[in-house]
């Protein structure tokens, strides 16, 4: 094939958008998912502050999505320095669901 086929074939396939828009558009997800849960485990942060009670379940979110960013990471790029970012981040998804879990004991009794 010729690089204009190959380049043709490419933009059918991905709806005419270039590689750097898809890249973008990559990117803008990842940074708006974790905004996202930033955000959320800062009001959770404030809420834990002024009524003296710690919300744990957006910290569980938080760490899953980065602990899952890593993780997808070092399957593309079999870094071991990505899998252990990744551990360190599913640990602290882990002991936040652990949190989680005793604050919803604790209240139910």
């Amino acid at each position: 094939m010729k690089k204009e086929e190959v380049l043709n074939a490419s933009r059918k396939e991905n709806g005419n958008k270039d590689l750097a828009e898809i890249e973008v558009q990559n990117q803008a997800g990842n940074y708006a998912s974790r905004v996202g849960a930033l955000v959320c485990c800062l009001l959770s942060l404030l809420s834990s502050i002024l009524a003296n009670t710690m919300i744990y379940s957006p910290w569980v979110i938080y760490f899953s999505i980065i602990a899952t960013h890593w993780i997808v990471r070092f399957n593309k790029m079999k870094r071991k320095s990505d899998l252990v970012v990744a551990i360190l981040f599913l640990i602290l998804s882990i002991l936040a669901f652990v949190g989680f879990v005793c604050r919803l004991l604790e209240v139910r009794v």
